[in-house]
């Protein structure tokens, strides 16, 4: 590890295996993950609030002794761009930004599934109908957080928050993940990834790489509400017992769980990737200018219609 601190930041994007990424990394020795993993400290700033004291910001982090690296993991950081990237500049200790990027259409779909998940819609909500509320909201609107639950689409359109990182921070603090490379090989993903960040890879505990925050169905409206409330209460002190959270994920998923599939027509798969031809293209070229690998599905070889649930 260099000298002095580095704060590492997971700011994007929903449903692209950030959870994973951050479990993962939270077991080097030489990180300090935060007490929650989403503080979402920074995210005022990206509907034009002040930031809390920063003795807030220092607390999430009070049983971190002198570990090097800081790590938080806020998905939603992405789409405040800049002003949530400069926040950061004034702010964190060398800050090193991670986002992972998923196709779209297919986080755009998980998202959806997610959103039900958290009963913030009926669990028999047309994605049509869904899409057709959203476009009629304007980026005023985008500034209610309330809306956030309608990201599915704008959310897969990364060309437009991208380059407000990218100049605020410049290319050498952030970096850029692709969700399929991350889910087909975690390991890889990891050692190349804490090498950036200036840890030593070799430090990782054997059973570094993780498998997080699977979307699921339920059975019970009633179970899942109480699960959820359950688990936001609870959620500092599972972060620091995994093994337990694991154990009473599972025995939960045994009473009320189900598998989670959503049955989108064909019709709006493709009026989705449609949508996010232009975007794409946008955000191709932006990556190829910051030096940037492309990942496989901005290149048309992978099924936009694949769809792995994770955070």
């Amino acid at each position: 590890m260099t000298d002095g601190r580095t704060d590492v930041i997971i700011a994007g994007v929903n449903k692209a295996g950030t959870t994973s990424l951050f479990v993962a990394l939270s077991t080097h020795p030489d990180v300090a993950p935060s007490s929650i993993k989403e503080t979402r400290y920074f995210l005022p700033a990206r509907y034009g609030k002040p930031l809390a004291p920063e003795s807030v910001w220092e607390g999430y982090f009070a049983g971190g002794g002198d570990r090097p690296v800081r790590l938080e993991a806020t998905p939603s950081y992405f789409y405040g761009a800049e002003h949530v990237a400069e926040v950061m500049r004034a702010r964190l200790v060398n800050p090193h930004v991670l986002l992972v990027f998923r196709e779209p259409v297919s986080r755009a779909i998980s998202f959806f599934t997610y959103q039900k998940a958290r009963l913030r819609f009926p669990a028999d909500y047309p994605i049509e109908e869904y899409l057709s509320v959203a476009d009629q909201l304007t980026d005023a609107d985008f500034l209610d957080p309330d809306n956030e639950r309608y990201m599915a689409f704008r959310g897969g359109c990364y060309a437009d928050f991208l380059p407000g990182w990218l100049d605020t921070l410049g290319t050498e603090h952030v970096r850029v993940l692709d969700f399929g490379r991350l889910v087909a090989d975690q390991a890889d993903t990891l050692r190349t990834t804490a090498e950036w960040i200036g840890l030593d890879p070799s430090a990782f505990p054997a059973d570094a790489p993780s498998s997080e925050n699977r979307t699921t169905g339920f059975k019970s409206k009633r179970f899942q509400r109480i699960a959820l409330a359950g688990n936001d209460r609870l959620e500092r002190v599972l972060r620091r017992h995994p093994e337990a959270k694991r154990t009473l994920r599972a025995f939960y998923y045994r009473l009320n769980g189900r598998t989670a599939g959503e049955d989108v027509p064909d019709r709006a798969k493709a009026d989705l990737a449609a949508r996010y031809a232009a975007p794409n293209a946008r955000l191709a070229r932006q990556l190829e200018a910051a030096g940037f690998e492309r990942p496989a599905w901005l290149d048309g070889s992978t099924d936009q219609t694949t769809s792995r649930d994770r955070a």
